[in-house]
């Protein structure tokens, strides 16, 4: 067996796993994943799993719940701060995950040290509905279309012990939607599976910029500068650095890939010819995409 999976086997990781059936699923708008949602669903379920305890002397295996109360509590700065979100996109999130019957949260009235904390938001998924979205369970490999459904109630004085959102946020109009969001079986999800199949485990900041990069270009250009950091043996900054010389040269497309680097060996060669010492800040001395 290779020795790096032998070492990474030995390791140990704190964190969530996202299931690669949610970048197809969990789509914005324009079809891209909406990666602050996957985001926070990932490390809901990463809380909702239980711990495995094992007993040395029986060894009988046990579950633990990570967390005290009978539901997570988190707040919308908690996981604003965990992935270095807004306090507003995090919000967004969870409302757009809450109207795909992906999870439920709650606001309660609770009690520390003999202290009310008003509005204490609480947050389950709804496994039954993540399954769904997840790509072991598609029938035929199919994603699932979503149905968004949301029904606002009309303007009532929310509970003091129980509100749908904190006060601090504008309370909707009596207004009934209900739309439905048909996914488009997007490829980018297999960006990401060259990604962890090359380069390792994808994390959700990694994830992250992936998705950016291939908004601020195409999916073509990121892999395309992934397969030239796979050649001189480096990591994804590398492939990054390729990507922002791409965009600093107007680069929209693999021909105009090709033309840029065909330039860049053209111009090397005739500097060579002419006995030229390049210097480091020569423009065509920094292009690392070759």
């Amino acid at each position: 067996m290779n020795n790096i999976v032998l070492q990474i086997g030995q390791m140990n990781f704190r964190g969530n796993v996202i299931d690669h059936g949610w970048f197809k699923t969990l789509t914005l708008d324009n079809g891209k994943p909406n990666m602050v949602a996957i985001s926070i669903l990932g490390e809901v379920v990463y809380w909702y799993k239980p711990t495995e305890v094992r007993d040395e002397h029986s060894n009988n295996v046990r579950y633990k719940q990570k967390f005290k109360a009978d539901t997570l509590q988190k707040s919308y700065q908690q996981f604003a701060d965990s992935f270095g979100f807004t306090k507003r996109q995090v919000k967004d999130a969870c409302d757009y995950l809450k109207d795909r019957r992906l999870v439920r949260i709650e606001f309660r009235t609770v009690f520390v040290n003999g202290t009310r904390c008003n509005n204490v938001m609480f947050i389950e998924p709804i496994p039954e509905e993540i399954q769904k979205i997840s790509i072991l369970y598609w029938e035929n490999g199919t994603p699932p279309t979503l149905e968004r459904k949301r029904v606002l109630q009309p303007n009532v004085p929310p509970s003091y012990d129980k509100t749908e959102e904190p006060p601090t946020f504008k309370r909707k109009t009596n207004t009934k939607i209900t739309t439905k969001n048909t996914t488009e079986n997007v490829s980018s999800s297999s960006i990401f599976s060259f990604y962890e199949n090359n380069f390792g485990i994808l994390n959700s900041f990694v994830a992250e910029n992936i998705s950016q990069w291939i908004n601020d270009t195409n999916e073509e250009l990121v892999q395309a500068a992934m397969e030239r950091a796979l050649k001189q043996q480096k990591k994804w900054n590398y492939a990054e650095g390729i990507l922002k010389q791409w965009v600093n040269n107007n680069v929209k497309t693999l021909k105009d890939v090709d033309a840029l680097e065909t330039e860049y060996q053209r111009n090397k060669g005739v500097k060579k010819r002419v006995g030229i010492n390049r210097k480091s800040d020569d423009s065509d001395s920094e292009y690392i995409g070759l």
